[in-house]
């Protein structure tokens, strides 16, 4: 079955970070817009109290999961100093430039989780 392909990374903001933090999603959400008209859906969402940050991604596939680390890298290495990675969590068969970031994150103590594979569903666009 090909995709979608989802991604959920969850990270926990730095204190005093919050408003960059803010600022920062933003002009990455919009860069992604702009930029990635394959992916579906990509959507950040906050917790109640403001400490952690997730990032829903809807791809149409693995291929497109990996042409948007390519694309966004540079955009998500600016973040990277606002929070620690708390999560990340796949939902198909992570490519080869995913899996690589997914190995450098448990490495350094993010809880990574692999579901490659999908049993049954479908995606309204």
């Amino acid at each position: 079955m090909s995709g979608p392909f989802v991604l959920i990374t969850t990270h926990r903001v730095k204190p005093g970070r919050l408003s960059e933090l803010i600022a920062q999603t933003k002009a990455y959400n919009d860069f992604v817009e702009a930029h990635e008209p394959a992916m579906q859906a990509h959507v950040a969402y906050v917790d109640e109290s403001r400490d952690e940050l997730a990032l829903v991604q809807v791809h149409p596939d693995a291929e497109s999961a990996e042409i948007h680390f390519a694309v966004a890298g540079e955009q998500i290495h600016r973040a990277a100093d606002l929070v620690d990675n708390v999560a990340i969590d796949v939902y198909g068969e992570p490519g080869p430039r995913l899996r690589q970031a997914l190995d450098v994150n448990a490495a350094a103590g993010a809880r990574v989780s692999v579901r490659p594979g999908r049993l049954a569903g479908f995606l309204r666009s």
